[in-house]
């Protein structure tokens, strides 16, 4: 709990939320081009209409842009703007400082170990 708080503290400069920040993320890490909101809810594990909701914010906001599909046209495809990506850049660097920062207490076994054991409930959750 506190480390979401501290996160979104230090994302507020930014003006981007952790949700935010972790769409951005997974636009940009999935390099898909064919990328939709099914696609994020399933990543993020959200109902669909927070999906929607946040989807729609964030193009408001300049982070993303949703266009049609080149092979279905009921399907949005989301695309991170210049805008979204500077953002995703810095918000990447204050998550990266804070993992560290979070790790840093445990020796680098331990932080293997449990980045490992992450990993793997990652896994079984996507499963």
């Amino acid at each position: 709990m506190k480390l979401n708080a501290t996160f979104s503290k230090s994302l507020q400069n930014l003006g981007l939320t952790p949700d935010q920040y972790s769409a951005l993320r997974w636009i940009k890490e999935m390099d898909c081009p064919e990328f939709c909101q099914k696609d994020l809810g399933k990543l993020m594990f959200t109902d669909p209409n927070n999906i929607a909701a946040l989807v729609k914010r964030m193009e408001k906001n300049g982070l993303i842009s949703r266009n049609n599909s080149n092979f279905d046209q009921r399907k949005k495809v989301l695309l991170i703007t210049s805008h979204g990506l500077d953002k995703w850049q810095k918000a990447s660097g204050i998550a990266y400082s804070l993992e560290r920062k979070m790790l840093s207490g445990l020796s680098k076994d331990e932080q293997n170990q449990l980045l490992y054991l992450l990993r793997r409930i990652g896994a079984y959750l996507n499963d």
